[in-house]
């Protein structure tokens, strides 16, 4: 299913582009697993199939996240500059929600739409307009994504650097701002993003390796008015071994968890 309602005033025709995709060989697979202190595993968490063009981009994912209760599925399309063109997303045995976005002839994303489909919840769609601002030699300086829900309006305003790399982020709804972002460049790389978060409060403090890979991810809530550290990532990326290994310190739990994730590359049909 391709919605197609926002499409008349736009330029690119996206059930072609998916089409393409379907035809493409999956490029790699990859695995994550729980596993003990002695690299055992003990349980498959997710498997995620991935399809890339001649240049390495990432022009879709089929991502299984496994639970004992059930299955979460989203497939995920992008366009040929890795933004998301559509995803679908099921869960329990049954669609859930449908994303697409819309570009004009300069391949700019101008529209989206959201459609949550569950039985167990009412049928909303969510409409965005991309709203682009640009300085005096055209570079991007700001964008802001406005979406319609019944009466509700949320933005999601993100500014840009001189180098049109996202720097500052925020998200208002209903004129409340429940979520900031703060991204800081050294030498042009990431290397470090700050995420805070209302209601609940909590703080996401993320660092980067000079990959741009996620190295750590710490978490904070706030306690009498102090920040508390209580869960912490460690991410290893062994590109050689294409491993990737991930100790979480539950530090409320007083807990260890370790995870691996395993590359095979392939090229298996869809």
């Amino acid at each position: 299913m391709v919605i197609n309602s926002c499409q008349s005033n736009l330029s690119i025709d996206n059930k072609s582009i998916i089409d393409k995709i379907d035809k493409l060989n999956f490029s790699e697979t990859k695995f994550e697993f729980s596993i003990d202190e002695n690299d055992n595993i003990l349980d498959t968490l997710s498997i995620v199939k991935t399809k890339l063009d001649e240049k390495g981009k990432v022009l879709y994912k089929l991502k299984r996240n496994l639970f004992k209760n059930g299955n979460f599925t989203y497939q995920t399309y992008y366009r040929n500059n890795e933004d998301l063109l559509y995803q679908k997303m099921f869960g329990f045995g049954e669609l859930l929600s449908i994303f697409e976005t819309y570009v004009n002839n300069e391949n700019i994303i101008e529209k989206a739409q959201m459609i949550n489909i569950s039985s167990k919840t009412p049928n909303d769609t969510i409409f965005m307009d991309y709203d682009y601002k640009y300085d005096t030699k055209g570079k991007k300086e700001t964008l802001i994504i406005t979406s319609y829900i019944d009466s509700l309006i949320g933005m999601n305003i993100t500014k840009y650097n001189k180098n049109e790399k996202a720097e500052y982020g925020y998200i208002i709804i209903s004129n409340d701002t429940v979520q900031k972002r703060k991204m800081i460049y050294q030498k042009g790389k990431l290397i470090e993003s700050i995420n805070e978060f209302k209601e609940p409060f909590r703080l996401k403090n993320i660092t980067y390796d000079i990959n741009e890979n996620v190295s750590s991810e710490t978490i904070f809530i706030k306690e009498n008015n102090r920040l508390k550290k209580v869960k912490e990532f460690i991410y290893e990326h062994k590109e050689y071994k294409n491993r990737e290994m991930i100790i979480i310190n539950d530090i409320l739990n007083d807990t260890i968890i370790r995870r691996k994730k395993l590359t095979a590359h392939n090229n298996v049909q869809n």
